[in-house]
């Protein structure tokens, strides 16, 4: 078992005198939760055209998630599903009731995705619990940049402009990067075959530039690691890498898959595992 991470030798979170950090995102969920249920969520035009208002935002799904879980950061939810409608939820016929805190809905929902969920967001829920275990960590808790619904998201330039103008999803994207501050973070993101996995590509990415940030990466002090290999005849192409960073002794890290928001297979999620144990607690 690897090292269990953010906590200290008597057993509390690293996090503990940052409490109001985790209060203050978890409570702005809460407000974003019953704004929603209200109808009341003050948005700009972008936000209303772009996603699915409709639908019940989730900013954050727990997936077994314990004390010291390890948080896997995505873009937004994805296309609209039944029970996240506004009927659903106010008839409380799934998951989703409008009685209930969302922080009760985040494990409702952690559970029933577990059990219906099929195809790559099923597999990618399945190695995100099993890249935690490997790494001694208790669960998983998923994050959203965006908290709202959308099939797709093509116009991200136009999303990270919407944040930076302030507003709601300013003030979440503000919440969500101080509670994401010391605790270990895995992001997973699709990106082309076109061009070689790396840092340099990372830097040159907008995007993939702020969920670093927004994560606590360091891409100057970060290293890249092969994931995956795929021997293509006279080379041997690197299909799969991770962008690594530490603060203290906490990781962070950048997982970038050739064409889909998945994780490796078993020999690159042990890979992973590895590379996320503190330099001084890695084997050689």
């Amino acid at each position: 078992m690897l090292t269990v991470y953010g906590v200290q030798a008597g057993g509390q979170p690293l996090w503990k005198s940052k409490l109001h950090h985790y209060q203050d995102f978890i409570s702005f969920c809460e407000e974003l939760w019953r704004g929603w249920l209200a109808s009341t969520l003050d948005l700009p035009s972008f936000v209303h055209t772009a996603f699915d208002l409709g639908a019940a935002p989730e900013p954050y799904v727990r997936f077994g998630a314990g004390r010291n879980p390890l948080v896997a950061l995505l873009t937004n939810p994805g296309y609209t599903m039944c029970h996240q409608c506004r009927a659903a939820v106010e008839a409380g016929d799934g998951p989703l009731s409008s009685t209930v805190e969302y922080s009760a809905a985040a494990r409702a929902l952690g559970r029933f995705y577990e059990r219906e969920l099929k195809g790559a967001a099923a597999a990618r829920i399945a190695a995100l619990g099993k890249l935690s275990s490997m790494a001694g960590l208790q669960g998983v808790l998923q994050v959203e940049v965006c908290p709202f619904h959308s099939r797709s998201l093509p116009r991200k330039r136009t999303l990270l402009r919407t944040i930076d103008e302030g507003g709601l999803l300013g003030r979440y994207a503000e919440r969500l990067e101080k509670f994401l501050r010391r605790r270990p973070v895995v992001i997973v993101s699709a990106v082309s075959s076109n061009r070689p996995l790396g840092i340099p590509a990372v830097k040159r990415n907008d995007w993939l530039r702020r969920l670093a940030k927004i994560a606590g990466l360091e891409l100057d002090r970060a290293k890249c690691v092969r994931l995956v290999l795929k021997n293509t005849g006279r080379n041997t192409k690197v299909t799969a890498a991770a962008v690594v960073s530490f603060t203290g002794v906490v990781p962070k890290a950048l997982v970038l898959m050739m064409g889909n928001n998945i994780l490796p297979a078993e020999k690159g999620l042990r890979v992973l595992a590895e590379a996320l144990r503190p330099p001084s607690a890695q084997a050689g």
